[in-house]
């Protein structure tokens, strides 16, 4: 039990590095800049930055950009949810490096965005969710690009998407070892109760 409690600590350690939030672009049209910079994001505290994008009445394709830098290297996720959900398809997003960009400061716009090689392309299953497992990435400058086609909106429809990207530190391969045994050891406990239900 005392083992249990060690790994169940070291687990949630690991997990509740101080968070730094930022919210951008709340209630920008997809008709808008060339980028919107969602700033630079530390590794070491686990930093997190929520977006959002909507548009009424209108319908057809769009592509967004969002450009976060990174330092130090780390690893980064994301996600993204589309409503209403019967009103998009090919709801994607993508991971590119940034090779250079013209940006203001957080929540600003990018004047400028030169894209680099494409890291990552999200499945969307289902066709409203979007989503990156953790990346391992070098400290630079990077872009997130959302698009999708949006039908069968009204006149004074709204249709949004909200996204999510976390930044954390990379677990050095001992720090992976202690994680997974604590949580191969909360599976065990969670199936030994299941089988004793």
């Amino acid at each position: 039990m005392k083992k249990l409690k060690l790994s169940l600590l070291a687990v949630a350690a690991m997990l509740s590095a101080s968070a730094s939030a930022v919210t951008v672009c709340n209630g920008c049209t997809y008709q808008g800049g060339v980028a919107t910079n969602l700033g630079l994001h530390n590794s070491t505290t686990f930093d997190n930055s929520t977006f959002t994008n909507s548009t009424t009445g209108t319908n057809g394709t769009f592509d967004n950009f969002w450009v976060f830098s990174l330092t130090p290297a780390g690893a980064a996720t994301l996600d993204a949810v589309f409503l209403p959900i019967q009103n998009i398809s090919g709801f994607d997003a993508k991971l590119f490096n940034v090779t250079s960009s013209t940006c203001g400061g957080t929540g600003a716009a990018c004047s400028a965005l030169t894209l680099g090689s494409l890291i990552a392309d999200a499945p969307a299953v289902p066709s409203f969710v979007t989503a990156l497992d953790f990346l391992t990435l070098e400290a630079g400058t990077y872009a997130i690009e959302i698009s999708g086609l949006v039908s069968g909106l009204v006149s004074g429809q709204t249709a949004s998407y909200a996204g999510n990207l976390q930044v954390a530190a990379v677990p050095e391969p001992g720090e992976w070892a202690l994680m997974l045994a604590g949580l191969a050891v909360v599976g065990g406990i969670a199936k030994r109760r299941q089988q004793q239900a």
